[in-house]
Parts: C-alpha cells; sequence; structure tokens
C-alpha cells in the first residue's frame, strides 16, 4: 500500500510531462501555421507584385516598340534623303564639269576668235577656222566653203580628209546636197551620227545676218568623239559667226589690196609718163 502513492506520483508527473510535450507541440503548430500564413500572404504579394511588374515590363515593351517604329521610319527618311542629297551631289558635280568643260571651251573659242581676227591674210584664216574644227570640234573629216557670189556656188576653200575626192571640181551649186541646201535656206544642220557611216554630222551656215557667206561642214569625227553635244552646236554657231566675219574681212582687204596695187602701179606708169 506504501507503494501506490509513488506509481500515482510517477504517473502524475508523467502526465506532466506529456502535458507540457502536449503544450510545446500546440505552440509549435500555432507557430508553424502563423508562418504559413505569413508566408502565404508573401507570396500572394509576390504574385501581385509579378503582376504589377510584368504590366510595367510590358508597357515599357510596347513603348520601345513604338519608339523601335519611330526611329525605324526616321532612319528610312534620313536615307532617302541622303540617297536624294547624294544624286544631287552627284547632279551638281556633273554639272560642275560641264560647266568647267564649258568655259575651257569657251576659252579656247576665244583664244581662236581672237586668232581669227588678227589676220586679213585669207589663207591664215581659212587654217585657223581648220584648227579650230580639228582642235575645238574634234573634226576629223570636214569641209569649209565659201560663197561665189558670180556663179552662186559655194567653192570649197579648206578641207580634211577625203571631202575633195567626193565634190566634182570642188563646188557644189545652192540647193544641192546637204550643203547647197542649207546655203540656200540659212539654217544649221545637226545630227546624232558620228560619221562612220559617210553621213554628215553637222552642216553650219556661215552668215552675216541673213547673207550666207559660206557654209561648214562635218562629215566624221575623231575615234575619241562619239558625237556632237549640245555644248558643240553651240560653239559651232558662235565659230560660224566669227568665221563668217573673219572670211569677209579678209576677202574684203584682200580686194582693197589688190585694187590698191593696182591703182598705184597705175599712179607709178602715170608720173613715169
Amino acid at each position: 500500500m506504501s507503494e501506490k502513492p509513488d506509481e500515482i506520483l510517477t504517473l502524475f508527473s508523467k502526465s506532466e510531462e506529456l502535458l507540457e510535450m502536449f503544450r510545446k507541440g500546440r505552440a509549435f503548430t500555432e507557430e508553424l501555421m502563423s508562418e504559413n500564413e505569413r508566408l502565404r500572404y508573401r507570396i500572394v504579394q509576390l504574385e501581385k507584385e509579378k503582376m504589377d511588374l510584368s504590366g510595367t515590363l510590358m508597357r515599357e515593351v510596347e513603348r520601345l516598340r513604338l519608339e523601335n517604329g519611330q526611329m525605324s521610319q526616321k532612319l528610312d527618311f534620313l536615307d532617302g534623303r541622303f540617297h536624294e542629297i547624294e544624286a544631287e551631289n552627284k547632279d551638281f558635280a556633273q554639272r560642275y564639269v560641264e560647266v568647267e568643260e564649258q568655259n575651257e571651251n569657251l576659252a579656247n573659242l576665244y583664244v581662236a576668235s581672237y586668232q581669227l581676227h588678227s589676220t586679213l591674210d585669207p589663207g591664215e584664216v581659212v587654217q585657223c577656222i581648220k584648227e579650230i574644227l580639228m582642235n575645238l570640234i574634234g573634226s576629223e573629216e570636214f569641209g569649209l566653203f565659201v560663197v561665189d557670189e558670180e556663179t552662186s556656188e559655194l567653192v570649197l576653200a579648206g578641207w580634211e580628209g577625203e571631202i575633195a575626192a567626193r565634190l566634182d571640181r570642188g563646188r557644189v551649186a545652192f540647193g544641192e546636197g546637204l550643203e547647197g541646201i542649207v546655203a540656200l535656206k540659212g539654217d544649221p544642220f545637226f545630227t546624232e551620227d558620228a560619221g562612220d557611216r559617210g553621213e554628215v554630222c553637222a552642216c553650219i551656215p556661215l552668215k552675216i545676218k541673213e547673207r550666207v557667206v559660206g557654209v561648214i561642214a562635218i562629215y566624221k569625227l575623231l575615234p575619241h568623239k562619239g558625237r556632237l553635244s549640245a555644248l558643240d552646236h553651240q560653239l559651232l554657231e558662235l565659230l560660224a559667226g566669227h568665221a563668217a566675219t573673219a572670211l569677209v574681212s579678209s576677202k574684203l582687204y584682200a580686194t582693197a589690196d589688190r585694187k590698191l596695187k593696182t591703182i598705184e602701179g597705175f599712179m607709178s606708169l602715170l608720173r613715169v609718163k
């Protein structure tokens, strides 16, 4: 009977320990549940932050896409302007080269016209015109005709190439052949041909006002000259005016000089008598 109280005490002590363990287990469980609740709440917050961040990123991506589209349009515009400016620069450079060439040709024509008017010898005038046609225009075969007012014919005064063999006695009647037609009408004639097929490249009347005093006919160009350009047309028309004046001046001077020498000879004979 004396051992039963001890057993009861032992059992009571064990039950106390067991209750303590239950209490600790309950507290730990409650702590786990609280932590689980906190973690779930944190997960919800993270999910919300993720959704907000995803929306922000989507908006940023859309903004960048719009900016990229705008930049692409600007790039296309600038690329188009670049090609336009490049084409304008090429055109400007080509025009600059053409202007330089035109200035050079005009300077050469000025020198040539000065040489034309620096002499009153008909032979020197003809030779000067030939040099201009060869060096400035690039003619390989050509003929320089002057008008014989007594017979109304064109007389071959200077040439280069085989033109002399094509003409009968070096004369062409007004209205016959291209040379005669140009002399009759007084209008210049130009083609795109270089004379390789034996055709006339150009035929220009030499006029003083409306009076035709001669004709320049170009039959073949030099090998490097593919065709006569618009600048060549202008140079030929300018040359025609200067050449006509020089030819008439030299002819009048030669005639006056012959008459003067005749008069001087006649006067010397009178003085001797």
